[in-house]
């Protein structure tokens, strides 16, 4: 077996995608280390090499980084989510602008705003969704601790068969703590049936849900099908969540892939959530995509609509979700398109828009096959997963003849690979902004507006 090479010390310089920072050894390798704040110094244990790029596992900080802050959370650096827990708010912000600038290159001739967020650091996130399971994943100073058990937590990063174990989550707010903890008390009984096996496609707990909007709390239990034993508790569970939860369900789940949902075996409560954004009320199941920051999602709608400026006419929001863009912006237009591939979600921005008493189109479909129904002189907004946009659909709206479009990327690097087949079909980019919707973890949303080059 070939020795694990030694420790090194490295200076994190700047931040990479996913919250991963950046930094060189001293033989000019390139170092990417997971919740390595930029400005600090760290020893690492340097993993393996892939062309000349070298994934290493944070053992210590030597120096921290200016900006620091003490993490909040007990799981901070083992956990998949957050990674810049040793940074405030501003340092964090700074570094995501950073991020954004570089990935997107050549900015001469784009306003670039200030990065802008929400106030509040953590507590912020209005949905969680954990897994069950039977092994842990520690950090190397807790390796002395048993690795085999019953855990309810978060993916360790890259590792789909063990979970960082979370009594607590630093950015969930009081409510899905408390129902959190009542789950735990429950499923992880020594004389509770077993978490799911991912590799042995054994066990029977597998997913917890939980979403939160300001009319209350819902909860999604997923196991394995249960059995005359297991079924007694699952009840347990669901009544532990009648005591602080509105309402609750009970999914079976008989497939080997690793997802959050099922075949209702039992419901409680309420089905849906309300939930208000700039000025509009959307109801929302346990499933529906949805901004899980609400603060920041106001200021991400805010941005939107500052780019859209003056537009009018026609709004075409592509991957439209629940109609967040559709519904919140559409009424400074005569007509509001939405496509959205989701059949739920069209289902929910549906309803969404007849509760609010506002007119809008919404398709279900792939956006791909769907080019055809964008009016072409349309003001377009698009929102599309982290993959970005289909080739097909950024040639033909290369080619659009659309007075504006305003892109927004959770994503950069998509946003830099579109933005250079915008731009060779005539688009101009005119102005930036960068939205940390994420505080803690390596997320940043870019919002870029395109305009017609007059020439």
């Amino acid at each position: 077996m070939r020795p694990r090479p030694e420790p090194i010390e490295i200076e994190i310089g700047s931040l990479a995608e996913r919250g991963v920072g950046v930094g060189h050894a001293d033989d000019g390798t390139l170092v990417r280390v997971r919740a390595g704040a930029p400005g600090s110094r760290v020893r690492v244990a340097p993993g393996k090499r892939r062309r000349g790029v070298a994934e290493s596992i944070k053992l210590a900080t030597i120096r921290p980084a200016p900006g620091f802050a003490e993490p909040a959370c007990p799981q901070f650096g083992r956990c998949g989510g957050c990674a810049l827990q040793e940074l405030g708010l501003p340092a964090q912000r700074a570094a995501k602008a950073g991020l954004v600038a570089s990935v997107l290159g050549d900015l001469a001739g784009v306003v670039t705003h200030p990065i802008r967020g929400g106030t509040s650091a953590y507590g912020y996130r209005n949905k969680l969704e954990l897994g069950f399971g039977g092994r842990q994943w520690l950090a190397e100073a807790d390796r002395h601790l048993p690795n085999e058990g019953r855990f309810l937590g978060f993916h360790a990063p890259g590792r789909f068969d063990r979970v960082v174990d979370a009594p607590v989550c630093a950015l969930a707010g009081p409510r899905m703590s408390a129902a959190l903890t009542a789950v735990r008390a429950v499923a992880l009984d020594p004389a509770a049936p077993v978490p799911w096996d991912p590799r042995e496609h054994t066990g029977f707990w597998r997913h917890l849900v939980l979403r939160e909007s300001e009319s209350g709390l819902l909860a999604g239990l997923v196991t394995a099908p249960a059995g005359e034993s297991e079924a007694p508790w699952a009840r347990r569970v669901l009544d532990a969540l009648d005591a602080v939860a509105d309402g609750a369900v009970w999914m079976e789940n008989a497939g080997v892939a690793d997802v959050a949902r099922g075949v209702v075996r039992e419901r409680r409560g309420v089905p849906n959530l309300v939930a208000r954004l700039g000025g509009v009320a959307f109801r929302l199941s346990l499933e529906s995509f949805f901004q899980t920051n609400a603060q920041g999602a106001e200021i991400l709608i805010s941005t939107v609509r500052e780019a859209l400026g003056t537009a009018s006419g026609t709004l075409v929001d592509l991957y439209c979700g629940v109609g967040t863009f559709s519904l919140t912006l559409g009424p400074g237009f005569d007509r509001v398109v939405g496509i959205e591939e989701v059949p739920a979600a069209i289902d929910d921005a549906r309803a969404n828009a007849l509760e609010a008493g506002l007119v809008a189109e919404f398709t279900v479909g792939r956006v791909e096959d769907l080019l055809g129904q964008i009016p072409a002189d349309a003001v377009l907004v698009v929102d599309p997963p982290r993959a970005g946009l289909h080739p097909r659909v950024a040639a033909a709206l290369a080619v659009q003849s659309a007075p504006v479009l305003v892109y927004v990327a959770c994503n950069p690097a998509a946003l830099a690979r579109d933005r250079a087949v915008l731009e060779a079909g005539g688009w101009r980019a005119t102005d930036l902004w960068t939205v940390d919707l994420f505080p803690q973890t390596g997320h940043v949303e870019a919002v870029m507006r395109f305009a017609r080059d007059p020439s």
